[in-house]
């Protein structure tokens, strides 16, 4: 089975594809594939936001209970967070750079962006 990288680009605000890029994961998962990160990129650096928005919280909650439950990191574009004035990040996301994106992609068998 394969090793996936996620990369998230659209804004939280876009439920639908934030949903359909968790039901990927999953479905991943189920089947046998293994996941190095899911990097959250450009829009969609506002899911790690915190406090978290009340309209987000479900959705941000399934995707942390997904990370801990199969030991996927969620990894979130700090460059792009701080140049669109975030300076706290939900706890269940880890700040990092495109270095993190750059080893978890070589390490990959392949990429997909949502």
């Amino acid at each position: 089975m394969a090793k996936l990288t996620l990369i998230l680009q659209r804004s939280v605000k876009e439920r639908a594809r934030s949903l359909d890029a968790l039901a990927f994961a999953k479905a991943a998962i189920n089947t046998g594939h293994t996941i190095a990160c899911v990097f959250f990129y450009r829009e969609s650096v506002n899911h790690a936001e915190f406090p978290t928005p009340a309209e987000n919280e479900d959705l941000i909650t399934q995707w942390e209970e997904f990370s801990q439950h199969h030991q996927v990191p969620l990894v979130v574009c700090h460059t792009v967070a701080e140049r669109k004035g975030m300076e706290k990040f939900h706890p269940g996301f880890e700040a990092s750079g495109l270095t993190a994106l750059a080893t978890a992609m070589a390490n990959s068998d392949r990429t997909l962006q949502f």
